[in-house]
C-alpha cells in the first residue's frame, strides 16, 4: 500500500470525479456537487439505495442513495427509455451505476498502489430503511442534484 489517500478531501475528489465521469460517458445528464458531508445527514429522504462493498488494503461500503423520482430519472437516462416505478429496470440500472463508481475508485486507487476487490452490488428500496456502518468507521456522503433532483454517493470505510 504505496500512496494510500489520507485525507477525507482526497476521497470526496477521487468520488466526484468518478461520479462527473460516469454521468457525463454513460448517462448523459448533467450533474452538480456540493460540499462532502463526514457528519450528520443520516435522513436521506431516499426510497432506493444501491451498494457494493470494497475490500483490500482497506474495507468500504459505497451507496448510492436517490429518492424514487431521481432514481427513475437516473435509471431511464441510462437505460434510454422512461422508468415509472421503482423497479427491475430502476434497481438494476442503480446497481451498475454503483458498480461503475466502485470501479472507477478501483483504477484511481491502483493508481496510488492500493488494491481493491469489488462484491457484487445490491439494491434495495422502501419507505422505510436505515443504513448503518461500524463505530469508528469514516464516512463520506457528497450530494449531487441533477434536474429530477437530488442524489448522495456515500462512501463509509475503515483504514485499519
Amino acid at each position: 500500500m504505496a500512496d494510500m489517500p489520507g485525507t477525507t478531501l482526497e476521497f470526496a475528489q477521487i468520488i466526484t470525479s468518478a461520479t462527473e465521469e460516469i454521468f457525463a460517458t454513460m448517462i448523459f445528464l448533467d450533474l452538480s456537487s456540493g460540499p462532502p458531508f463526514t457528519k450528520g445527514k443520516d435522513d436521506l429522504g431516499c426510497y432506493v439505495t444501491a451498494m457494493i462493498g470494497l475490500s483490500g488494503d482497506f474495507n468500504a461500503m459505497l451507496g448510492v442513495h436517490c429518492p424514487a423520482s431521481v432514481g427513475m430519472a437516473i435509471g431511464g437516462a441510462m437505460l434510454g427509455m422512461e422508468l415509472n416505478e421503482v423497479d427491475d429496470d430502476t434497481k438494476d440500472a442503480l446497481g451498475e451505476i454503483t458498480n461503475m463508481l466502485a470501479g472507477g475508485l478501483k483504477e484511481a486507487f491502483a493508481e496510488k498502489e492500493v488494491s481493491l476487490h469489488l462484491a457484487i452490488p445490491t439494491t434495495i428500496s422502501g419507505n422505510s430503511y436505515k443504513l448503518s456502518a461500524p463505530s469508528g468507521s469514516n464516512r463520506i456522503l457528497i450530494p449531487f442534484d441533477i434536474d429530477a433532483g437530488r442524489f448522495y454517493v456515500d462512501l463509509k470505510y475503515s483504514l485499519s
